[in-house]
């Protein structure tokens, strides 16, 4: 999914630090700024499942920018179409509250077939694939959760259920939050599936989200105001220094000058600064491709191509195949079989310097 990120300024400005607007009067809604701040927030964390749950699917998968809407207990999943599947979730650490999730029951029994074909008559079977394709998701989101809001956030499914009808639901038997807002996105699998889901959450559960994230900028304008104040108290002593030295000089009084002796720095030990903590970014989800070989074809040839037509690609039989990071290459190796999985044995890294020149 394409998403056009904020800026950290548009962040901050989203979140009211320059124009704090960040706490909305009324306890059940939110402001626009906070609104465009969890939109924000659902969009780059839902994004990120995609990497988890392609595999799943041996297709890519792609999740569509979400719309959200500040809806009341009574309308809660509305435009699901029965029957569908609830799913009953709980995030718990330094942010904690509830969310349901609803997905029609028949897009998902036809991507059901693509990740196992032979449970689609065995309704228990469907329920446990179905729950942890949900699982392994909202893992991956509420890990993005917590790199963003820099807190401990966990995931866990707690219940879920198949509803006939709509009248069947009562949320009332989950919460008694009567305000909540659902998201609402979908997720593209290959070119002739998509899902459509529905997700819900308090409002008093964004509002922790919103506030998390505030914080977080907030102590990094703190720390930037400490370093500009260093900055101009160092700036005020060096214009002291300067105007007593003119004072000396205005008085024409004799002063022993002598030449100021520096410290050798020819075998002084460079102290080794701290490593940056990269820990934040060990479990944001990177898309890894094999590519067995390429080929350019005209629109005629591409319109010919039929069942058991053959593509020659550009690379002969034996040759190492491309592994790419993000569309970019990092190593080559050889195709393997792994219990009837095809898989790659990593035979050659590209060196640092091989990666910066592809990157250019």
């Amino acid at each position: 999914m394409t998403i056009e990120k904020l800026s950290p300024d548009e962040i901050k400005e989203l979140l009211g630090q320059k124009n704090r607007e960040v706490k909305s009067k009324n306890t059940n809604s939110l402001s626009q700024t906070e609104m465009e701040a969890l939109t924000e927030l659902m969009s780059v964390s839902l994004g990120g499942a995609a990497a988890v749950i392609s595999p799943m699917f041996n297709e890519s998968a792609k999740v569509t920018s979400p719309r959200l809407a500040i809806i009341q207990r009574e309308k809660l999943f509305s435009e699901t179409v029965a029957p569908f599947f609830i799913v009953l979730g709980e995030y718990t650490g330094d942010v904690k509250g509830i969310q349901l999730l609803s997905i029609n029951q028949e897009e998902m029994s036809a991507v059901i077939e693509l990740m196992d074909e032979y449970v689609t008559e065995n309704k228990d079977k469907q329920f446990e694939v179905v729950q942890n394709f949900i699982q392994h998701m909202f893992e991956s989101v509420s890990s993005s959760l917590a790199t963003i809001l820099e807190c401990e956030v966990t995931y866990s499914l707690s219940g879920m259920d198949s509803v006939e009808r709509h009248e069947d639901f009562r949320v009332a038997n989950f919460t008694r939050e009567d305000w909540f807002i659902e998201v609402a996105f979908g997720i593209a699998i290959g070119s002739h599936h998509k899902l459509n889901l529905h997700l819900c959450i308090p409002v008093q559960l964004a509002k922790q989200m919103i506030g998390t994230l505030a914080d977080t900028f907030e102590e990094e304008d703190i720390e930037e105001n400490q370093e500009m104040s260093f900055s101009e108290d160092s700036k005020l002593i060096g214009q002291e220094t300067s105007t007593d030295v003119n004072n000396v000089k205005a008085q024409g009084t004799n002063h022993k000058v002598q030449n100021v002796q520096f410290s050798s720095f020819d075998h002084t030990e460079s102290t080794q600064s701290e490593p940056n903590n990269l820990n934040m970014l060990l479990d944001i989800p990177l898309q890894v491709t094999v590519e067995l070989g390429r080929t350019k074809r005209i629109v005629k040839e591409i319109l010919e191509i039929s069942q058991g037509s053959i593509i020659e690609l550009d690379k002969l039989a034996g040759e190492p195949v491309d592994i790419l990071v993000n569309n970019k290459l990092i190593a080559v190796g050889e195709v393997v079989v792994i219990d009837e999985n095809f898989g790659v044995r990593v035979t050659d890294v590209l060196s640092t310097a091989e990666r910066i020149s592809k990157l250019r």
